[in-house]
C-alpha cells in the first residue's frame, strides 16, 4: 500500500497525472501545498483513487474547500498516513 504525496498544481505540473498513472489497489493520496489545488474540481470523477486525503491547513491557505469525497486532515494524521503506508513517494515534478 503506497501512500502518494502529490504537492503540485495540477494547473502547472503533471504530477497528479503522473501519479494517478501508476496507481494499484490499496493505495492512497495526499494533496499538499500547491497539489490541493486538485481538490478544486481538477480531479478526473471516473479514476479508481482512493481514499484520498487533503492537508486542510494547505487547503485553507489557498481559500480551498476541501469536497466531502476528500478526507481533511491535519498534521497528526498525516504522520500517522506516513507509518500505516510503506512505500511513501512524493510528486513535485
Amino acid at each position: 500500500m503506497t501512500l502518494h504525496i502529490v504537492s503540485r498544481s495540477p494547473f502547472s505540473s503533471n504530477a497528479l497525472a503522473d501519479c494517478i498513472g501508476t496507481f494499484s489497489d490499496g493505495d492512497a493520496l495526499l494533496l499538499i501545498e500547491d497539489g490541493t489545488y486538485a481538490a478544486s474540481g481538477f480531479m478526473p470523477e471516473n479514476i479508481a483513487v482512493g481514499p484520498v486525503y487533503c492537508l486542510k491547513t494547505d487547503a485553507d491557505a489557498r481559500g480551498l474547500q476541501v469536497p466531502e469525497t476528500f478526507q481533511a486532515i491535519d498534521d497528526a494524521r498525516w504522520v500517522s498516513l506516513c507509518v500505516e503506508h510503506k512505500p511513501i513517494v512524493s510528486w513535485f515534478k
